[in-house]
């Protein structure tokens, strides 16, 4: 990628050492510049123990707390890389109050209630031309700005959702009030990370376009990486989830390159997240993947995000053979995701992947079990729901079949309704998921042509949109209704495409499965 980073470093020590015993004294301006650049090249190289070092050198000597401010943001960077959000949070706190902003302990649910809508309302009023043309000429505002993003970004991970809300509310109206700086975009794109729901959808994407055009006039690579990280926490599950883990994988390896390893590795997390719900890359070659991200992690020394590869890996993994050749020792317990020094966010996506893994593997009393502590602790309205939503619809119909309780049927009605207002936003990547849901209801109700309907309809969105694994499944799903209603030819045509997308899948698991029953549909086909 043309940088070298560890090469810059010792440039930057060269440098450093040239400088005359007084030069903090004599030559204040340039022992300040090259002290900042040696730390930022310490960092991106994984010296994090000389960039410290480096740092706590020009918190001493420096003059002034505005001189000090590069060298506590890249501090506040060192500790969210390395996984220790509290740490970053306090720094933040700390610099904040120094720059005269009042900082509270905690902030109610119903302040933060009455904070969203009011920001959401000063951005209709004010986003503009002139606004536009209003360029922040107070740096320590533009400062203040940059610490309390960084703020929200520990808070994500330490602090309950709503502190990180009011944090992100507060930069934003900041910068609605005072004009333009170059962190605004980041500021935007934070809020509509978390503000966006079902009934706003429409609203909170143009903004988080606006600010990806607001961006270009800034073109910052390191506020690039965080933009892309944010909107696809957001606004881009309106995008596809394929096109999506695409340009995450970019946003990393351009962090990366740029030294800002904390925003890399969450867009490869997020992006892998992408990958592995929507099949954009086959199983085998995203547990690669995965291993590559382990690897580079060991070298980055960030445990946090450790943990959330693992919990990928483990469902990856599981999805192929049962971890029974591709597994490692290293898994992701429900003690390591139930720390609570990250907050609930592990813990979520851990319950997300104990759904994801064990319905594709038919463990139904255990995919509903994680189901309900999913809904429990995410956050209404959030698109990520709506994917476990129709996971936990189809096994609830599974589970309707198999006991003939009826009690599970207003749940999926439920759902089913819920999914046709989010597949009205974004259709590639829920279309398929509604169309599916409805063919297995018309089916339990015997209703035979809506439901053949409805398969087909199923099998062509989720090939429309490239999930090749939820082809699989409608597939999957038709040839169980024709076998139920005796219908072999049929079932077995539909069995047999199932099997071919598993298998361009990557998931010797469900092919196995699908054998089987195959192999049965052949046996009753020769005893007729």
């Amino acid at each position: 990628d043309g940088c070298d980073h560890k090469m810059a470093y010792f440039y930057f020590l060269a440098a450093v050492s040239f400088l005359p015993d007084d030069s903090w004294e004599s030559y204040y301006d340039l022992s300040l510049r090259l002290n900042v650049l040696m730390a930022r090249a310490a960092n991106s190289s994984c010296q994090y123990d000389e960039a410290e070092l480096t740092l706590q050198r020009i918190c001493k000597r420096a003059r002034c707390l505005q001189d000090k401010l590069p060298a506590y943001f890249l501090l506040v960077t060192i500790f969210l890389s390395q996984g220790h959000p509290n740490q970053a949070y306090a720094t933040c706190s700390s610099i904040l109050t120094q720059l005269g902003e009042t900082v509270p302990e905690t902030v109610t649910t119903e302040t933060v209630g009455d904070m969203i809508p009011e920001t959401l309302r000063m951005y209709s009023e004010v986003y503009g031309d002139d606004w536009l043309g209003q360029k922040m000429e107070d740096t320590t505002l533009c400062n203040i700005i940059k610490f309390y993003s960084a703020m929200a970004s520990a808070a994500y991970f330490c602090k309950p959702s709503h502190m990180v809300a009011y944090f992100v509310c507060k930069m934003v109206q900041l910068s609605l009030q005072n004009g333009v700086c170059q962190y605004t975009p980041l500021a935007l794109m934070q809020l509509t990370s978390i503000v966006i729901r079902i009934d706003n959808a429409a609203f909170i994407h143009r903004i988080a376009k606006n600010a990806l055009a607001l961006s270009e006039k800034f073109g910052s690579s390191d506020e690039k990486t965080e933009l892309c990280v944010n909107y696809y926490m957001g606004a881009g599950h309106l995008d596809s989830y394929q096109l999506g883990a695409n340009q995450l994988r970019k946003a990393f390896l351009s962090g990366l390159s740029s030294g800002n390893a904390n925003a890399a590795f969450y867009c490869a997390g997020h992006g892998t997240h992408f990958s592995t719900i929507s099949a954009e890359t086959d199983l085998p070659s995203l547990l690669l993947q995965i291993d590559y991200y382990l690897r580079l992690l060991e070298i980055y020394k960030s445990e946090m995000a450790k943990k959330f590869f693992l919990c990928y890996r483990e469902t990856v993994s599981t999805l192929i053979d049962r971890g029974q050749s591709t597994g490692i020792d290293a898994k992701l317990s429900y003690g390591d995701a139930s720390d609570p020094g990250i907050g609930n966010k592990l813990l979520e996506v851990f319950y997300f992947h104990q759904v994801f893994r064990n319905y594709w593997i038919g463990y139904s009393e255990r995919c509903h079990h994680y189901a309900k502590k999913f809904f429990a602790i995410s956050k209404p309205g959030h698109f990520f729901m709506y994917v476990i939503k129709f996971y936990h619809g189809l096994n609830s119909l599974d589970m309707i079949k198999k006991q003939a309780n009826y009690s599970k049927i207003k749940e999926v009605d439920e759902i089913i309704a819920s999914m046709k207002v989010v597949a009205s936003h974004a259709e590639s990547n829920f279309r398929n998921k509604l169309e599916l849901l409805e063919a297995e209801k018309y089916g339990l109700d015997a209703r035979h042509s809506h439901a053949v309907r409805l398969y087909d309809a199923a099998i062509a969105s989720a090939k429309n949109s490239r999930f090749i694994h939820e082809q699989g499944l409608a597939c999957e799903k038709a040839g169980f209704y024709y076998k139920k209603i005796r219908d072999v030819r049929n079932a077995f045509d539909y069995f047999q495409q199932a099997r071919a997308c598993y298998e361009e899948w990557g998931s010797r698991v469900k092919v196995e499965f699908i054998r089987r029953e195959l192999d049965g549909l052949n046996i009753h086909y020769q005893l007729t």
